[in-house]
């Protein structure tokens, strides 16, 4: 559950960057999945990423120079992590369980989940 719930702070805080960051993140991460889509196998993805890297993909799309691609990426990547680690530290959980079951029958587990 932790890690969906982490999938889920990255999109918020993906959600959250500057117009033009959140547009060259999601074309680099588009292409990563195109790439994962296309290929049967691990090694075709790898060999897929080294011919036609993202980075690469992105500076020319954007008109920047690789470098200047590489290390935006790695700057918005950094900050999406902090975000969502600085929410994770934030996050609490309650357990309802006993509450619902006393209303509604059942073998499920509920979780309030608050930030």
């Amino acid at each position: 559950m932790k890690e969906s719930l982490y999938r889920y702070l990255i999109k918020c805080s993906v959600a959250e960057l500057p117009p033009e960051k959140q547009l060259f993140y999601n074309f680099v991460q588009d292409v990563e999945y195109a790439y994962e889509v296309q290929a049967e196998t691990p090694d075709q993805y790898f060999d897929l990423l080294v011919k036609h890297h993202p980075y690469v993909q992105a500076a020319e799309h954007f008109q920047l120079p690789v470098e200047t691609a590489r290390n935006l990426m790695i700057e918005i990547e950094q900050e999406i992590r902090n975000a969502a680690d600085n929410r994770m530290k934030q996050v609490y959980w309650l357990d309802y369980t006993q509450q619902v079951s006393a209303i509604e029958h059942s073998n499920k587990q509920y979780f309030f989940i608050g930030m």
